[in-house]
């Protein structure tokens, strides 16, 4: 499949406690979700748009997932730590019969799942983690999402889809991602191509890396002087950790 390197804006939509979606972008292959600002207390919205359009281009080098032998050790801050225990740890570790059994399907590694759930919704049961909106109802797409199954699956769609389409690489390939991979799955995961177009590199993006050591504390959304840019640039990250934290706190052998 040949995708396009262009750059399309999304609408606004309507967030769950009746706040403005910010438009959000496709990333640089016309392939990809931008998700939205996570609240303090309410699950995160986005949009969704997929375009196919052929265009002649050069295939970038798949990325080989786990090349390396040694693996990552963390060094994630106590206070980070304490925060994922105190919060996520208990829902994500009910929610991983259902994580595995979603992933198994697609081909990937719960962790990853687990950690979208989290990060867009909290993982709260009748929520859907594809754009936030209560399970049932109608999202900004005018798409229904009747189980929390149903949803993760999307989810997992779009991980596999935009992890490929951005920075070519394969998170079926079932080996260990490195650390810096991890921050581009879920780089591409939130904001499509946006970094790659502004040559920002993902390792500087709150919503996958926040928390993950000292110097990745109290960080700021990349500030990407673009019009179509989602959750408002320069910003604060307001969560206290980011999906790479999620995912090697649920014990992701990640390689170094």
């Amino acid at each position: 499949m040949h995708l396009e390197p262009s750059i399309v804006a999304r609408g606004a939509g309507t967030g769950l406690n009746g706040g403005a979606t910010v438009p959000g972008l496709l990333d640089a292959y016309t392939v990809g979700p931008a998700r939205t600002a996570p609240a303090a207390e309410a699950p995160v919205t986005r949009t969704a748009h997929v375009s196919h359009r052929p265009a002649a281009r050069v295939a970038p080098r798949r990325t080989r997932a786990g090349a390396g032998t040694s693996r990552y050790v963390p060094q994630i801050p106590q206070v980070v730590t304490t925060a994922f225990i105190t919060t996520a740890k208990a829902p994500l570790s009910r929610a991983q019969p259902l994580y595995a059994d979603v992933a198994s399907r697609s081909g990937i590694r719960w962790e990853l799942l687990a950690a979208c759930d989290w990060m867009q919704c909290q993982a709260q049961p009748r929520y859907s983690p594809v754009h936030g909106e209560k399970l049932g109802t109608t999202n900004a797409t005018g798409t229904i999402y009747r189980t929390k199954s149903e949803a993760l699956a999307q989810c997992a769609s779009d991980l596999v889809e935009l992890a490929m389409a951005v920075y070519w690489i394969d998170i079926t390939a079932r080996r260990r991602l490195s650390v810096r991979d991890l921050a581009k799955v879920f780089a591409a995961f939130r904001w499509g191509g946006l970094l790659k177009v502004h040559d920002t590199s993902a390792m500087e993006f709150p919503y996958s890396v926040a928390g993950l050591t000292a110097q990745h504390m109290k960080m700021r959304w990349p500030d990407i002087k673009d019009p179509n840019a989602p959750d408002k640039p320069g910003a604060r990250f307001r969560m206290p950790f980011g999906a790479v934290p999620v995912v090697l706190c649920l014990d992701y052998p990640a390689i170094a």
